[in-house]
């Protein structure tokens, strides 16, 4: 066995290696049970900071609650339904300067650009306590 053969053998297995290891994908919908967002409104806001998403849900095409950090959460309307929302495995935020703006900013779900229009601080900790009682208390 040559050189090249076994570098492409070990190439291939830690390929495999790395695709074991990602997560299975779930949607929103299964990740989380149906919450009314709207009720865990305090105010709303004309942009926020983040570095990475933390987690993220939708209950419907037209909006999407964001967590930039286990304290912190908005919820998002848009401009119009975002097709695909609610089975998209995972979603994009665009940013400037890692500030997101209502009117600047998008989310961005596969190929679909989807305009923020307005966005609301979320009561992280009730909702917290909310999403835990909706699973059991986990």
């Amino acid at each position: 066995m040559n050189t090249k053969s076994v570098s492409r053998g070990f190439l291939l297995l830690a390929l495999l290696a790395g695709c074991a290891q990602q997560p299975i994908a779930s949607t929103a919908a299964s990740r989380h049970a149906r919450i009314d967002y709207a009720r865990y409104v305090t105010r709303p806001v004309a942009s926020f900071w983040f570095s990475s998403l933390y987690d993220w849900d939708s209950n419907d095409p037209g909006h999407v609650v964001v967590w930039v950090n286990p304290i912190e959460a908005y919820r998002l309307t848009l401009l119009g339904p975002c097709f695909d929302l609610q089975n998209a495995p995972t979603i994009l935020l665009t940013s400037h300067g890692g500030q997101v703006s209502a009117g600047l900013d998008s989310v961005i779900v596969r190929h679909d650009r989807c305009t923020i229009q307005s966005m609301d601080k979320l009561d992280a900790k009730a909702l917290r306590d909310a999403r835990r009682a909706a699973h059991g208390g986990r």
